[in-house]
């Protein structure tokens, strides 16, 4: 049985049991965040999505959500268009690589957002390795009949059983490499997970292909960043991305009685800040004011931290980390954050939150800065929303900026650059 939500939609009609009810407790403590509320509805208890979208299991039962990310009225285009924005989100933010021709196919069928990436991971993976496998030098330890490479004597001398045959260190130019080890540890978790039988038959044919691949017993994060990327392996870039979005969001407990509970949850608070900045960074010259051109773009504020306070030692803590900083010499003409909530239009303050707007003056105060501004999506039936709140020394600025609209679309794209340079430009009082 499948349900598919949209962020903050509540479920209507399911009857949810106390098990599953567990289980959505152990996914949220594996995660260390609330996946969903629970809450009485016509005297059923119902779930309500959060700002997690994604795929999660519970035996039987897969309920996906979505962003509120669309303009049609249709329900199954809906789904579509939320999928198609998300996928484009993500392709900007260099976490995959997506054909149009694929994804067009791909929306018509009915998957899930989990099995759209699987597959998306599996086909282009099987691509790739039918043009030629990735293969390097690696040093390789044998014990041989014959001499080869470099003769190991110390290794030698502890076996003086084998004194007809030689331990031996040497370059082999092979597959079997820490890139294509990643790539086949994924792909033997997704062929674990997938409930989708062409995913399934195409993830069986690169197990055979990769049979001369090490299978990894555990991969994290970590091991792909020790993946050095050159001209030689640049092709794969965009897998070993997919397979780090996987490895980042994948969450997966086996309870008895083959009772299994998953997870592939993105935090659309992450998502939206990394979209942004990206966008903005890509786009800079169309965004940013004439006198703001050659300016530093810091995320993170990398390069430019500040802290709120020294404690007794005198070390400094409490880090400040704008989203966005602008740097202009030794000056912070503008520092951007977004904020992934729901504004309230006819609000006095707009929506924003004491603590966020606490944090903006802590951001201006620190920086010395005239102008903070703060982004918040604008979802369906929510309308254009920008307000500006006078501090001491500059403002800050609270809009929305229009996510429903197709992004793969240029209209779209451009619709939100000319949003986006005019917040800018209005920020900057030019």
């Amino acid at each position: 049985m499948k349900l598919s939500l949209f962020e903050y939609e509540l479920s209507n009609g399911f009857e949810w049991t106390e098990r599953e009810q567990k289980e959505i407790a152990k996914l949220e403590k594996i995660i260390g965040d609330r996946l969903f509320d629970l809450t009485i509805y016509n005297g059923k208890l119902a779930i309500k999505a959060r700002q997690y979208v994604g795929v999660f299991r519970l035996g039987d039962r897969t309920v996906e959500v979505l962003p509120k990310m669309y303009r049609s009225s249709d329900a199954a285009t809906q789904k579509q268009e939320a999928v198609r924005n998300l996928l484009y989100m993500l392709e900007y933010t260099n976490q995959l690589s997506i054909k149009q021709y694929s994804l067009t196919s791909l929306l018509q069928q009915d998957l899930d957002w989990f099995e759209i990436l699987t597959r998306l991971f599996a086909m282009n993976l099987l691509e790739e390795w039918q043009r030629g496998a990735f293969r390097n030098y690696q040093a390789v330890s044998d014990t041989l009949p014959v001499l080869k490479g470099k003769w190991n004597l110390t290794e030698q001398l502890r076996r003086p059983e084998r004194k007809h045959l030689f331990a031996v260190t040497f370059d082999e130019f092979t597959a079997d490499n820490q890139l294509n080890r990643v790539l086949r540890y994924v792909v033997e978790r997704l062929y674990q997970l997938t409930r989708n039988f062409h995913n399934r038959q195409m993830l069986h044919e690169l197990q055979q292909w990769m049979e001369e691949v090490t299978l990894l017993p555990k991969v994290n994060v970590e091991d792909l960043r020790l993946i050095p990327i050159t001209r030689l392996n640049q092709r794969f870039e965009p897998l070993l991305n997919l397979a780090r979005l996987f490895l980042e969001n994948e969450s997966l407990q086996l309870s008895s009685g083959n009772f299994q509970t998953f997870a592939f949850a993105l935090d659309m608070n992450k998502l939206f800040e990394e979209f942004v900045i990206n966008f903005i960074d890509r786009h800079r010259y169309e965004i940013l004011p004439n006198h703001l051109q050659d300016c530093e773009l810091l995320p993170q504020s990398v390069g430019a931290v500040r802290y709120l306070a020294q404690n007794h030692n005198l070390s400094p803590v409490f880090q400040l980390k704008p989203d966005l900083v602008v740097r202009q010499s030794f000056n912070f003409p503008l520092i951007m954050d977004t904020k992934y909530k729901r504004l309230k239009e006819g609000d006095l303050k707009l929506g924003v939150s004491q603590a966020d707007f606490y944090q903006m003056y802590a951001y201006a105060q620190l920086y010395k800065c005239p102008s903070v501004l703060l982004i918040y999506p604008q979802v369906v039936g929510m309308s254009e929303l920008k307000a500006k709140f006078a501090i001491e020394g500059g403002m800050i600025t609270a809009a929305t900026i229009d996510l429903c609209g197709d992004l793969s679309k240029q209209g779209a794209r451009d619709k939100l650059v000319e949003r986006l340079r005019g917040l800018f430009a209005d920020s900057q009082g030019a």
